[in-house]
Order: structure tokens, then sequence, then C-alpha cells
């Protein structure tokens, strides 16, 4: 039996990791585009691009591929996937055949299209890391486009480093389609406290050495940053007719519209919490849940077992400078947002509820009520407002008496 993996990030590289737990003898070939061994990404906007040496964490040591008798072919993009004949085809006109596929392929960075966007410098890769860390050294003046997790970071990491920062947010506000408006706007004023100049409602028109031309204002720079988010890399996919709609379909195990070919991680786009309901997610805890599931149902597969549904309480974190942000469960803007109060001081909890019931916290340097949080959206019982106001926001006692 033979197993291939497209793309080598969390998801793609935990799941031949899984499938070697599960299966001695299953054959595993992990092909990456890239030419370094597989990496953490999250550290990239946290620490590697402030770092003088530049250096980056791998997902798994060097040497465990050959020992766990996982083939890794590093510099190899594949080129076609044939779910016909079940095989890939590598840019060296190598052929894989294989059992079943899993696509682990990502996402990429949105492309700035605007004049002079081949200025602005971007990560996403570890060589983009590299050079922007450079870029970051040398630079007085830094403006960052895009006020989501990833612009946040960048722009929250180089004030740190003393530089002059401007960030910029084509919405209403930074961080508005990730956290509650109030916790955004609390987060915002802290970043302009320690220096960060905040534009919103600024859509950046061109670009040139000498900084960012908007509506309103030029912005003077010698380093710009885009940070405008990111989509998935469909293309494979919808080139083997694959059902695509926001990254690739797949059914509660995961599997796509061909019952062999798997989709996890940030590509995959899944049923949640209801039937029609769908979610694609872009985090580490998404990537490395799915790929145990996708393993698990692989070898299902072969042994005629019954396959496992992934039903997630999704959770998501940021480093913001001296700020740790962490979210749980999927918030909506327009939800009734509630305020913990006697809190302790530079700490923020917002709780989500929709029809009455807790669906999302969002917690700024409060690990407790973070794993609080995941716990009470874990709990089969539906959580109330009453609840909460019962323990006067104690959510600690909360989950005690849960348990």
């Amino acid at each position: 039996m033979s197993v291939v993996i497209i793309g080598a990030g969390h998801a793609g590289t935990t799941a031949a990791a899984a499938l070697r737990k599960l299966d001695k003898d299953i054959k595993i070939s992990l092909v990456s585009e890239e030419g370094s061994p597989p990496y953490q990404r999250p550290p990239l906007s946290k620490k590697t691009i402030f770092s003088v040496t530049q250096n980056y964490d791998l997902i798994l040591g060097k040497d465990f591929y050959n020992k766990n008798n996982i083939q890794l072919n590093l510099n190899s993009a594949v080129e076609e996937i044939n779910p016909i004949q079940s095989y890939v085809r590598l840019n060296s006109n190598k052929i894989i055949e294989y059992d079943q596929l899993i696509i682990a392929t990502g996402s990429k960075g949105y492309k700035l299209n605007i004049p002079g966007s081949e200025i602005a410098q971007k990560l996403y890769s570890i060589n983009d890391a590299q050079k922007l860390a450079k870029s970051i050294a040398k630079a007085k003046k830094v403006a960052v486009i895009g006020g989501g997790f990833i612009g946040c970071e960048i722009a929250s990491g180089a004030q740190k480093q003393n530089k002059e920062v401007t960030l910029l947010e084509a919405g209403p506000s930074i961080l508005g389609r990730s956290v509650a408006p109030i916790f955004a706007e609390s987060v915002s004023k802290i970043h302009q406290s320690q220096g960060i100049n905040i534009l919103t409602n600024c859509n950046a028109l061109s670009i040139n050495a000498r900084g960012i031309e908007t509506a309103s204002s030029f912005v003077p720079a010698d380093l710009v940053v885009a940070g405008i988010g990111v989509t998935p890399n469909i293309e494979l996919a919808s080139k083997a007719n694959l059902d695509i709609d926001n990254g690739i379909l797949v059914n509660k195990l995961l599997q796509t519209s061909n019952e062999n070919i798997f989709a996890i991680g940030d590509i995959a786009n899944f049923p949640f919490q209801s039937d029609s309901g769908r979610l694609r997610l872009e985090s580490i805890q998404n990537a490395n849940e799915q790929a145990k599931i996708a393993a698990k149902n692989i070898i299902a597969l072969r042994n005629n077992q019954k396959l496992q549904s992934y039903s997630p309480i999704p959770w998501f974190w940021s480093d913001q400078g001296d700020l740790k942000l962490q979210m749980v469960g999927v918030g909506k803007l327009n939800a009734k947002h509630h305020v913990l109060e006697n809190q302790t001081a530079g700490t923020l909890t917002v709780l989500h509820f929709e029809d009455g019931q807790l669906v999302a916290i969002d917690t700024l340097n409060h690990g407790v009520n973070h794993i609080c949080g995941r716990k009470l959206l874990s709990n089969k019982k539906p959580i109330l407002l009453d609840d909460i106001e019962r323990f006067k926001g104690d959510l600690k006692s909360l989950v005690k008496e849960l348990n």
C-alpha cells in the first residue's frame, strides 16, 4: 500500500508521521516544493524575522524521515495529479503511484495589485523570512500593509526593534475579521500607545522607493511589507477535477469528491456544526488534527474499518510584541459580545454568544481563560450567559462545576 502526500507543511508532515505510527510497512512519499526540511511557519513572523541568525524550527528532526522510512522529496513540485490512474507527476517527470493521496498544499499569499507592488516584501516561506530579517535590521521606517494577524505581528515586532512603524488597514479596524470588535479596538489602542501608527480605512494606491501613496496621504518608508492574507492553493486539485469552493471540498471524513484522495490543512473546506455549514481554517491546530484523522481513515480504509469524522473545537493564537492573543471557537462580528469584568490588569476576555449560547472566546494575555474556553466549548451542555454570570466571570470555577 502506498500513500503520497503533497505538501510538507504542518498538515502533510504530521500526516506522514501519524501514518508511520499506525503502520510500519505502508509506503509513504512526502513531496515538498521547498529545499528546506519541513519547518514550522508560525515562528517566522514571531521571531525568525527579528533574529540576527534567522534560524528556523524544524517540525521533526532532519533524520526522522530516513529513520522512519518516509521518502522525503524536496525541491519537487507536483505538476499533475492523475486520479484515474492514481499517480502524481513531479516537475522532474518522475511518476509516483498511490493507493491513497493526501493533498496538503496549504495556501499562498495574496498579491498586491498596485503599481510598485514588487517593492513590497512578503512573508510566507523561510526564504522570505531570511530576506525580510535582513531588511528589517537595516530599515528605520517600516510600513506594513494589512492589519490581520500577520501584519500586526510584523508591525509589533518591528516596533520592539525601535523602528518607526506604520500599519495600513483597508477596513475600519485591524483584526476586523478575526475577533470581537471591542477586542480588536482594545488591541489597537495598545499598539498605538506603544508607538505604532495605525491608519484604518486606508488603501495603498502605489509603492515607490520612498514609501506608499494612499488616497489621503503619503506614508514614508524605507521598507514596505505586504501582509494582506492568503488564498488556498487549489490549482492541482482543480486540474484533477476535484470539487472546489474556497479550497477543496471534503466530507466529514476529509475525503474529497474522490474517496481515495484526502485534503487537509489550509486547503480543506470541511462540514462544520450543521448539515449546511462549512469552514476552512488556517491554523496549526486544524492542520495537525486533520492530519491525524486522515491518517487514521486511510488505515481504516485498508482494514475495512469504520472511518472517523472530523469535528473540531477550533483555536488560534497570535503573538504581537508583548501581547498574546488566543481565540477559541468561531465567533461572528454580529454575535452578542460580553466582556468579563474584574479581570487582572493587562488582560481581556470577550465571550461570543449566538442564540444565547457561548460559541467563542477571545482572550488577551489570559492563558487560563483560554484553556477554560476550550473546555467549556467541548462540553456537551450549552453554556449560557447565566452560567457565566452565576460565577461572576470565573470561568475556572464554571469548568470545575461542569466536570
